[in-house]
């Protein structure tokens, strides 16, 4: 159940007790919240009034963009590659999810998952330069 269910559950359990007739700190105290007496008795109110309908938030805040899926590619990209640049990362994450992450948010992810953070300036893993017969001699870059 989610965070948000369960406050939903409460508050309907902390309802039904004061339409029983249970005090509002009583009911308040048994159902988990931590309501003012006027928080909990407006709500009351308007659950008399708009039935459970009343007990869902409808404010409208910013999404909480790095759920569970997002957490997971980061975690997996890292353990693939612990070098991989937070800013890498982030224009992975736009074009599987279409989710826009702050450079800076994706490396406190990634130490809020124990995953290593690639210093500043420090890369890692040293690649080996192309060799020279990569080139095509045919090239002529003269003006």
């Amino acid at each position: 159940m989610s965070q948000r269910e369960e406050l939903l559950e409460r508050k309907r359990r902390a309802m039904k007790l004061m339409n029983g007739g249970v005090p509002w700190q009583e009911a308040n105290e048994r159902s988990g919240l931590n309501y003012s007496q006027s928080g909990i008795q407006r709500l009351y109110r308007e659950w008399c009034e708009r039935g459970d309908e009343a007990s869902i938030d409808h404010r409208h805040g910013h999404p909480y963009k790095a759920t569970a899926e997002v957490r997971d590619v980061v975690r997996e990209r890292c353990e693939e590659d612990p070098d991989v640049r937070a800013s890498q990362l982030v224009d992975e994450i736009e074009a599987e999810f279409g989710v826009e992450l702050n450079p800076n948010y994706v490396t406190v992810l990634r130490r809020q998952l124990g995953l290593p953070v690639p210093r500043p300036g420090h890369p890692g893993k040293q690649r080996e330069a192309e060799p020279a017969s990569a080139i095509e001699p045919e090239q002529d870059f003269s003006p």
